[in-house]
């Protein structure tokens, strides 16, 4: 797994690196080594009630995308994760089902003959 990590209006301290890394762990077993994540951090120095920090994830090839905002990076972290990662469970629930389904077709025809 491969992460680009972009920080618009803020930089990125070693803390927010450590969190990230630790928080993309958890996604690791859903993903391949070839895979690619994308991570975003932003900050809105306009936004009406303050200060509002925003991160996106996107993962390729697969084009699972997640968003959240918050009152800290930690925070839209922590609310971006379980977003991506229940995308990525439907997904593998999909895929799943779809090659049992089709086990169950073979067997029904190699049944028959």
């Amino acid at each position: 797994m491969k992460i680009n990590t972009k920080a618009t209006n803020t930089s990125l301290t070693p803390a927010i690196k450590n969190a990230i890394e630790k928080k993309l762990n958890i996604l690791s077993k859903f993903l391949r080594p070839e895979n690619t994540v994308y991570l975003e951090l932003e900050v809105d120095k306009k936004h009406k009630s303050g200060l509002v920090y925003r991160t996106e994830i996107k993962i390729t090839p697969h084009g699972f995308f997640a968003e959240a905002r918050a009152d800290d990076f930690y925070a839209a972290l922590d609310l971006t994760i379980p977003k991506i990662k229940e995308q990525m469970v439907k997904y593998k629930d999909k895929k799943i089902t779809k090659h049992r389904d089709a086990a169950k077709r073979a067997a029904r025809l190699t049944k028959g003959i």
